[in-house]
């Protein structure tokens, strides 16, 4: 099990990219939580599961949406705690 801490900059509010990230953790069974961190200008997701996994559910998450632009992810691979039993949508 690994985690990584991924925040993603770019037309990334008001356009549903939360509700497509929360998606794609269903579709690569990852679990976590993802939120708008207006204070950073991101989108932050903190994501865990099995390594091959996160490498595909942030690849989709890099692709962004019909309506988002996707300008720059920062990805911090992290120790797991597995105390996430599903994936959330902050707001």
């Amino acid at each position: 099990m690994k985690a990584y801490s991924i925040r993603i900059y770019g037309r990334v509010f008001n356009v549903g990219f939360r509700r497509y990230v929360h998606r794609y953790a269903l579709q690569c069974n990852v679990t976590g939580y993802v939120e708008n961190d207006h204070a950073d200008g991101c989108v932050h997701i903190e994501a865990e599961g099995e390594e091959a996994d996160l490498v595909r559910f942030s690849i989709l998450c890099g692709e962004g949406t019909p309506y988002s632009k996707v300008l720059d992810m920062k990805i911090e691979a992290k120790e797991a705690t597995g105390k996430y039993d599903d994936f959330q949508q902050i707001r």
